[in-house]
Formats: C-alpha cells, structure tokens, sequence
C-alpha cells in the first residue's frame, strides 16, 4: 500500500497557451472508426474549417458539419469532422492524479465529449511495435472514463471503467444544478494508485474504486480527448447543428508528495526540482525579399537560473546571436519561399524550443500618385480634385493629407478633395501634401492650388491657361487607366 501523502507535486502539463497543437505531446488519431459515430477525425489545426483549435490560453475541439472523404478512413465520405487526440507513447502515467479543466460549449442533442484513458498496449494509433498489439479491454487495453458526457441525457455524465476482470463500474454524476453546468468549467480528475481509483468533479469525490485486486489498471495509460457525433451513446444528431466544441483549459499530471498540501492537479500546483524556462515572445513569421528580418527571442525561468540560446534549425540568409537573441537578416530575391527555423532556450537541465515558419514574400512595390502637382480654383465656386494613386502590388491603399487650408476637406474613402474658395483667397496658393500608403511603403505628393477671382484672373491681370494644359492631361491619363480600379472604385480623371 502506498504511504499516505499529503499532496500533489506536477510532473506534466499542458496549458494550451500556443497557437497550435503541440504535437510533441498529443497525436491526432484519424483512424479512430469506433461506436457507429458518423465524424471523421481529422489532424486539422490550420485551416479555416480546423477541428483543433488552440488561442487564449485553451484547446478548441471542434466539430463541424461539413461533407468529406475521410483522408483516414480510405477517404469513406462523412457528413461530419471533428478532432480526437491522444497522448500516447509521448505523455503516458503510472498512478498520481490526471486532471482536466473542461467545458462543453453546446446542448444540442447528437454531441458525446470524453476525456478519457486507455492503456499503452493497446493496439491504436500510434503504433510503436513496442508490445503495442492488444485488443480493447484486454490487460494491457482496459480503459477509464473520467468524464464521458452526451447531449441526448445532458443532466449527467458517466465514470466508467472496461476490462475483461470485472474491475470497477460505471457511476453517474447529475449536476445538481442542471444541464447548463455541462457549459461551465469544471475541473474532472481521478486519483489512481495500485489500490483505488477515484473520480473527482471540483473538490467533490464522486465515487471510489477497490482495485487492488484487478489485474489490470498496473501499467501505463495514456490521455484522450475527443468530440464524437452520433453513434451508440451520442444518438440522434440535431439537424440545426453545425458546429459543437469541447474547450480544455488544461490537461495534467501530478505525483503525491508530502512537501505542500496542494489538493488539485493544475497550473498553480509546485513543481518538484527545476522548472523548464518558458519563451516569453511570438516569433515573426513574414518578411519581404530585399528588406531586413529581425526578431528578438526572449525568454523567462521560474528559478531564476542563467539562460542560453542556441538556433538547431536556420536558413542561409539568416543568423543568430546567442548572446542576445536576436535573429536577424537580409532575404534575397533567390529566398522568396517558405523557412522554417528552430531556435532553442536551456536552462541547463530543461530546454524548450521554439519552432516557426518565415514566409519571405516578393520585394514590396511602393504605390504611386498620378495626378499633376498643380490646379487651380475660382474664389466662390465650389472645387474638388480626386487623388488618384495605384499599386502595381494591387494592394489595398489608405489615402490621407498632412497638410490643407481650412477651406478644404478630405475623404480618406474616395479620395475627393474637395471646398470653395473664400472671396479673399483671389490670388492666393495654397499647399495640400498627400500620402498614400500600401501598409508597407508611403509616397507623399505636394499639389498647389492657385486661386482665380471670378473672371478667370489671378489679379495679376495674367488669365488662367491652365485648361489646355488640363485637358491634355486628363487625355493621357484617360489612356493610361482604361480598366483599372483603384481601392474597388473606378478611376474617373478630374472634370475640367
């Protein structure tokens, strides 16, 4: 029997405090054809329809009602995908307590969230050949269900164990205060020695297990999280679903210890010995051919010990201060593409990697202004002039001005400037300087106005002859815009 502890010492966790699934710990099982359910599990963690999705500090599990040939069911179509992960041959326990944070997000029926343990010889993905060839439940394959929960009788969820000895049974837990505490976070955990297992919900025991006898539950067992649809237990599907996600805070393991009297399994729980550092900076990942890539890696340690960096994976054209962390330099032409890098922290027993992608785009086009740099107006006549500008890029402009007389107003969205001359600017210029900018590259452009009095003169007694000069103007550049648009609107040149 074990001794009697007064605590929990962490030994693993995942925070889900990424941007992606961290696939050292977990492994997509898109194999997984179980329970007449009616999902295919997908590895999708990208893309705009992924099943896993990992931001704020918590995983996303999400299921999603689309049509698919299942890519790990020999492309069999599915009306459904949704995500299963399990942790094995890469995080697996013997005894201690695992604990889970959860919420399920929905309450429509046809949904059946699990967060639930296996055995590591069970024949599943991933197979290792490590002995790994026995069939559930055999020893070697039993399985715990730590929080088993379906839509179609929402007011509870199931413990559970399967096994070939009679090991445990199946106790069901009702939220006292109703289905809607389904949505709520709730920490689900069991605590698992030779002898007994027990099943926790918060502080709350729900039940306990003599296993002292079994055969089975005396070896290594791994995690799985998972959303089915359908099938046995999930039942009919609400054909309103669309969408259904199981969201996890964290997932962890702890050891008892009798150094503190820490009672839950989770982020706050002492850690024995040293403590991994952790990266505390998001990598840039972008960066234009012929323009300089710099980002600085920083990082911090709990114990406060002395921090060195080091780069496993880099480009040519990059280069990487150990001493300071600073990853630095100048794509070619000839690196437009896609490169990945590894950059690495140790405190000297621990290291944590940082692996990313830089996608070096093509050299970025600096937008340019077509107008002229002069124009005139009458005094009393309302006046408006267009900015036209373009992007041989074709991205999307943002137009402004940093300088205009009072009388003028601009709009950002089209571009028109646009007033009437007071009666006293009759001989007056004035200066409007524009900036055009592609988000990237700006160019600036200084129009003068020259302001007429009503008869066409600038009182100088010289009259205006800028109209042929503006016709012909607007002739060529009338050519030069046929069929292009410029921020989605057509390009009309300036009425004389």
């Amino acid at each position: 029997m074990m001794p009697s502890m007064a605590g929990w010492e962490l030994q693993w966790i995942d925070r889900f405090d990424g941007t992606g699934v961290d696939w050292n710990n977990w492994t997509a099982q898109i194999q997984a054809n179980f329970n007449a359910e009616v999902q295919c599990y997908t590895d999708d963690d990208s893309s705009i329809n992924k099943n896993y999705d990992v931001s704020n500090g918590t995983l996303k599990i999400i299921a999603r009602k689309q049509s698919i040939n299942c890519p790990g069911l020999s492309q069999s179509p599915r009306e459904w995908t949704s995500g299963r992960i399990n942790s094995k041959d890469k995080r697996e326990f013997l005894y201690g307590r695992i604990e889970a944070r959860i919420r399920f997000l929905n309450s429509e029926a046809g949904t059946w969230p699990a967060f639930w343990m296996l055995e590591n010889r069970i024949f599943e993905d991933p197979i290792a050949n490590d002995n790994d060839f026995i069939t559930w439940p055999n020893p070697g394959a039993g399985e715990i269900d730590v929080w088993e929960w379906f839509a179609n009788n929402p007011g509870s969820y199931i413990t559970n164990f399967f096994n070939t000895n009679g090991c445990g049974s199946e106790v069901r837990y009702t939220y006292p205060n109703g289905p809607n505490q389904v949505q709520q976070w709730h920490d689900y955990a069991i605590e698992w020695d030779a002898n007994t297992i027990k099943f926790y919900i918060d502080d709350f025991m729900v039940t306990s297990h003599d296993v002292s006898a079994c055969p089975q539950y005396k070896e290594p067992m791994f995690v799985l999280l998972n959303v089915a649809m359908g099938g046995n237990l999930g039942g009919f599907i609400d054909p309103l679903l669309t969408e259904a996600t199981m969201e996890v805070d964290y997932v962890a393991h702890c050891n008892p210890t009798n150094s503190n009297s820490a009672t839950r399994c989770n982020e706050s729980t002492p850690t024995p010995g040293n403590r991994a550092p952790e990266i505390t900076s998001n990598a840039i990942g972008t960066v234009d051919a012929n323009e300089a890539y710099s980002y600085t890696m920083t990082a911090s340690d709990a114990d406060g010990d002395t921090l060195t960096f080091s780069a496993t994976v880099l480009p040519d054209w990059l280069s990487f201060d150990t001493a300071t962390g600073v990853l630095s330099g100048n794509p070619a032409t000839e690196n437009i593409g896609n490169h990945p890098v590894t950059l690495v922290v140790s405190d000297g027993v621990d290291a944590v990697s940082q692996t990313f992608t830089i996608v070096v785009s093509p050299e970025n086009n600096t937008p340019f202004i077509l107008n002229a740099d002069s124009d005139e107006a009458t005094v009393g006549t309302p006046y408006w002039f267009r900015l036209i500008a373009d992007d041989a890029d074709n991205d999307s402009l943002i137009m402004s001005v940093s300088l205009k007389p009072d009388w003028l107003s601009f709009n950002t969205n089209s571009g028109v400037l646009s007033g009437t001359p007071p009666l006293d600017s009759a001989g007056s210029s004035h200066i409007v300087f524009f900036l055009v900018s592609d988000g990237k590259d700006n160019i600036s452009q200084k129009l003068t106005i020259n302001v007429l009095d009503s008869q066409g003169s600038d009182q100088s007694g010289n009259s205006s002859g800028g109209g042929s000069t503006d016709l012909l103007f607007l002739l060529i550049l009338g050519i030069f815009l046929v069929g292009r648009t410029i921020s989605g609107e057509s390009i009309s040149p300036k009425q004389p």
